[in-house]
């Protein structure tokens, strides 16, 4: 008989979600408050039809669900919804502290909205979800590679120019064709010397050179997904040598199609091989997922138990971007709990 999760443990374990994007953490109640604010027609007339859309064939698919939701964010104050609202979701969860990745290619360069309309938003939603249940968050703005350097550079200028503290990286979404066409290493050497650190996302559809490339040229700090390391050994000694950890998600691998189904998921090979893993939710509302779920998944489908899923809700506050003395009081907490 196979040992039941024991959700209420983990649930009051202390944990990060260092892996989370901000638009696609917005639930259906949230849409469908957003939609009638801006007057468009949601996609479903009830919570429950949205979430019924909330699902999708294949990633272009995905993404017209994502962009819809992206176009309903226009002012500082849906900003402000959608942090707050997810902050306290993840509290619920059990969550101390999350870094919201944030589109904000999408926002400034094809939507052209200023990046002070997200970013005020975006804080007072953080600021405000600390003050009533005291969890942290900070915010790591991606650029998008398909848009092409010259509009990386252009978002992260806007992003320099207004440097707020709860903004800590930059990170890389998107399709990588474009890696291996035009050179994003200067737009990271330029967020390194302005005091910020680089995550990227890498290995989750594409092969194990994309971990490689954004280690050694956009030294990356941490890998999203990372999922594809596995099968090049080197880039695994990589991960291992630096000390860079992947913030995985195993229910966006499978809805995504990135992996075929929990079961063949690499996250308890990527365990067996040393590497230090975290785990996220993603978009978790469009994978119909969260934190909590994400610990299921690897517990019931991955057969990891108490001592590998602790590991890895430690090195999510551990591998975080915190500053040091949070990190260690709620690491302190993993001795009470």
């Amino acid at each position: 008989m196979t040992t039941p999760f024991p959700e209420d443990r983990f649930r009051c374990l202390p944990k990060a979600e260092i892996h989370v994007h901000l638009e696609g953490s917005v639930g259906a109640e949230t849409l469908l408050a957003l939609a009638a604010d801006h007057g468009v027609e949601p996609p479903a007339p009830d919570a429950r039809g949205v979430r019924r859309w909330y699902s999708f064939r294949d990633f272009p698919d995905f993404l017209e669900r994502y962009f819809f939701v992206c176009r309903l964010l226009g002012r500082a104050e849906d900003f402000r919804r959608i942090a707050y609202d997810y902050l306290l979701t993840a509290h619920a969860q059990g969550a101390v502290h999350v870094e919201f990745h944030i589109s904000s290619s999408y926002h400034t360069q094809e939507v052209g909205l200023d990046w002070s309309v997200v970013l005020e938003g975006a804080v007072a939603g953080c600021e405000q979800a600390e003050r009533e249940c005291g969890i942290s968050s900070l915010l790591i703005p991606d650029l998008s590679p398909h848009l092409g350097v010259a509009s990386g550079h252009a978002t992260l200028d806007a992003v320099l120019a207004q440097l707020h503290p709860r903004v800590v990286a930059l990170g890389m979404g998107g399709p990588s064709d474009a890696w291996w066409e035009e050179d994003f290493a200067p737009a990271f050497e330029r967020a390194r010397a302005a005091g910020l650190r680089a995550v990227c996302h890498a290995g989750e559809h594409g092969p194990a050179r994309e971990v490689q490339h954004a280690v050694e040229k956009f030294g990356a700090e941490r890998i999203q997904h990372g999922i594809a390391a596995l099968d090049d050994p080197r880039v695994v000694e990589l991960l291992l040598r630096e000390s860079i950890p992947c913030d995985v998600c195993p229910g966006s691998n499978v809805a995504l199609k990135a992996v075929s189904d929990f079961d063949s998921h690499p996250l308890p090979r990527m365990v067996e091989a040393g590497l230090t893993v975290t785990l996220g939710s993603d978009d978790p509302p469009l994978f119909h997922t969260d934190l909590l779920n994400e610990y299921r998944i690897a517990w019931e489908h991955g057969g990891l138990r108490e001592e590998a899923l602790t590991t890895m809700a430690r090195a999510s506050i551990s591998e975080s971007f915190a500053a040091e003395e949070d990190r260690e009081r709620w690491l302190a907490g993993f001795e009470e709990s």
